[in-house]
């Protein structure tokens, strides 16, 4: 599930990714929504889901479990922060090589339904850069993609895309 921050102008910028490893909907649970945030799912999957009235009062019955939400929030806080600092640091490649891997490590699997039109949005950039960083990684072997379907060939060369300078990487508008 993509985490994203959508402005009144509907530009959107995914800012994190929740997988099994975690939840969405607390605000419902608190009674308090968000305009600008939003989620979207971004494969298939299974999930569990409950009535915030129903979750509202097992917090309430059992209130050790917020620490344990606590520990998940504090978490996606830090997720959010590095994912937002890869925006302001670091080149489309390896923005894209994060989500790739981030995408493919939550939803435990390598091969992802998405669009280069989809990986745009969720980056807050063009498709052609999408298109000129995607064809990068396949050129380097790490990836291969036909219409929509993206398989990740080597996880471990992705995670040293992220890991290396990025001044390195061509720069993509």
């Amino acid at each position: 599930m993509a985490l994203l921050v959508k402005n009144k102008a509907r530009n959107t910028l995914a800012v994190g990714l929740v997988g099994s490893e975690g939840g969405i909907g607390l605000g419902s649970v608190l009674d308090s929504h968000s305009e600008n945030l939003h989620f979207l799912v971004q494969t298939s999957g299974t999930a569990w889901m409950a009535e915030s009235a129903d979750f509202a009062l097992l917090l309430h019955q059992r209130p050790g479990m917020l620490w344990g939400i606590s520990q998940y929030l504090w978490q996606l806080t830090e997720h959010i922060a590095a994912i937002s600092a890869s925006v302001q640091f670091e080149d489309v490649t390896t923005r894209l090589a994060r989500w790739l891997a981030l995408s493919a490590e939550r939803a435990q699997i390598q091969q992802l339904r998405l669009t280069h039109e989809h990986l745009a949005k969720m980056l807050g950039v063009r498709r052609v850069s999408i298109t000129l960083a995607a064809g990068e990684l396949k050129e380097r072997g790490l990836i291969a993609y036909q219409r929509g379907v993206l398989n990740i060939l080597d996880s471990a060369g992705l995670q040293q895309t992220v890991s290396s300078e990025p001044e390195k990487h061509a720069r993509f508008i």
